[in-house]
């Protein structure tokens, strides 16, 4: 009679350990559940400053006809930029109406107001953008190649121009290929040589044609503009396919970049007395200054936009190959319409073939 007490005095014990032993698992599970989100918030915060990609890629992730439109809006934008940036540039005494400075500013203003409208309209929450530095990088390179731009066109023509600078294609594919290892074949290599032995036929021509345009100082100027516009466009290709940034929140920082340097060069360079001039008593007093300088700021913003695109879902040569290929419209346009300054001629036409030549290889 003794032992039946005991043996359920075991037995509640028993229970009442596995009762207690239920509830710590219970407990334990609950924690875990618990704790699972919060580590997985901590190990977000913790790396959400790293790109999504822990391996660098400059691969394609889209094909020409899906970029086609964008292609051919910067074409058609690249051509009104460049005849009505060169006419902006002779419309009043051989000068721009507003300092070159001021002009760039308004650019990226638009470029950057464009942005922030698409965020709006597309309900995209732009005020929770993380900090980005690595985009004053493209954006610096971009604005010291616009501001030389406009600078040199007192000096040459733009079809000039636009020959000079393709080099930048021989450029990109060294970088591609003794940085980034990407494969550039002979023929392309070929295609690049006859793309820079395009510019001394180009200055041949110039020579030929009595305009003595192309000078040593536009040469440099033109060499200095393809190095930094390639370096801009493989940071910017980098940036857009390796960044974990969302597009948008990557042009606004773009355009942020390019807005705050211009601003700076603004109040480094220019008085604001000669800007409320310009502004006051020759953009607004002149109808075709106003609408030259509407047109060339809007053109280049427009064609702008459509870089980071085309070099997203491309990459940075299929945009040099657009530029180049509309030279040809550009340089019968340019004649036309600016016959004291440029004009067409057999050795510049060849020119043309030898750079379309390499641009087709």
């Amino acid at each position: 009679m003794m032992t039946v007490p005991l043996v359920e005095t075991e037995k509640c014990s028993f229970s009442e350990n596995s009762t207690e032993n239920l509830q710590r698992q219970e407990h334990s599970q609950d924690e875990k559940e618990t704790l699972i989100p919060i580590l997985h918030e901590q190990h977000t915060a913790k790396y959400e400053f790293l790109p999504t990609s822990r391996v660098l890629t400059l691969e394609r992730k889209s094909n020409v006809k899906r970029t086609l439109v964008f292609i051919t809006v910067f074409i058609f934008m690249e051509i009104s930029k460049q005849l009505s940036t060169f006419g902006l540039s002779k419309s009043y005494q051989n000068q721009f109406p507003l300092p070159s400075t001021v002009i760039l500013a308004l650019v990226e203003g638009l470029k950057l107001l464009a942005v922030l409208i698409w965020g709006q309209v597309s309900n995209n929450d732009i005020s929770k953008a993380r900090p980005s530095f690595k985009f004053s990088i493209p954006a610096a390179c971009y604005f010291l190649t616009n501001l030389l731009y406009l600078f040199v066109l007192k000096l040459t023509s733009p079809p000039m121009w636009m020959v000079l600078i393709q080099s930048r294609t021989l450029y990109t594919a060294l970088a591609y290929r003794v940085v980034f290892s990407r494969e550039v074949t002979c023929v392309q290599m070929i295609g690049c040589i006859l793309v820079v032995i395009s510019i001394p036929l180009a200055r041949l021509s110039d020579f030929n044609s009595g305009h003595n345009s192309v000078s040593l100082t536009v040469i440099l100027l033109s060499q200095t503009c393809a190095t930094l516009s390639t370096v801009a466009c493989i940071a910017v290709e980098l940036l857009l396919k390796n960044d974990g940034r969302g597009f948008q929140e990557q042009q606004m920082w773009l355009y942020s970049w390019g807005v705050f340097f211009a601003m700076i060069a603004v109040a480094l360079q220019n008085e604001p007395t000669e800007i409320l001039y310009g502004l006051q008593d020759v953009v607004l007093q002149n109808h075709l200054i106003f609408s030259l300088l509407c047109v060339t700021v809007f053109s280049t913003a427009i064609g702008g936009l459509c870089v980071p695109f085309i070099v997203k879902n491309l990459d940075s040569i299929v945009k040099d190959y657009t530029a180049a290929m509309n030279n040809i419209i550009l340089a019968v346009l340019t004649a036309t319409l600016f016959p004291q300054d440029f004009s067409l001629s057999i050795v510049y036409a060849i020119s043309l073939v030898v750079l379309l030549s390499g641009i087709y290889l």
